[in-house]
């Protein structure tokens, strides 16, 4: 009876010690993001990633675009996205694949701007 007893309390000890998963899907970012030629930056405050290149950070620039000051001006953004490992060897060590564009901060006027989604 004691042996079973041991190995049920084994079983659940075992079974109830899992390492805790790391968000990895549509975590939110708040960060300054600029896009030029061939690269893609958010800038946190904390931490600085790539950006993936695809069609969400496309859209992204087309709405940063128009408020942009000058080529080199970082726009605040609202963003979620999916934090990959670069293993490139260039670049920056941690990717961000950008799954929603939340909103926008006019740098002229700190308006929010929301895009149609």
């Amino acid at each position: 009876m004691k042996k079973s007893i041991l190995i049920l309390i084994t079983v659940l000890v075992t079974s109830c010690s899992q390492t805790p998963k790391k968000p990895t899907e549509n975590t939110p970012f708040f960060g300054a993001f600029l896009y030029l030629a061939d690269a893609a930056v958010l800038n946190t405050g904390t931490e600085i990633y790539g950006v993936i290149i695809d069609e969400k950070m496309q859209e992204l620039h087309k709405l940063c675009t128009p408020i942009k000051r000058d080529e080199y001006d970082m726009i605040s953004v609202y963003i979620k996205g999916i934090v990959e490992d670069n293993t490139a060897e260039e670049g920056w060590e941690k990717l961000i694949r950008i799954t929603d564009i939340d909103s926008l901060v006019n740098p002229v006027d700190k308006s929010i701007i929301t895009p149609n989604n």
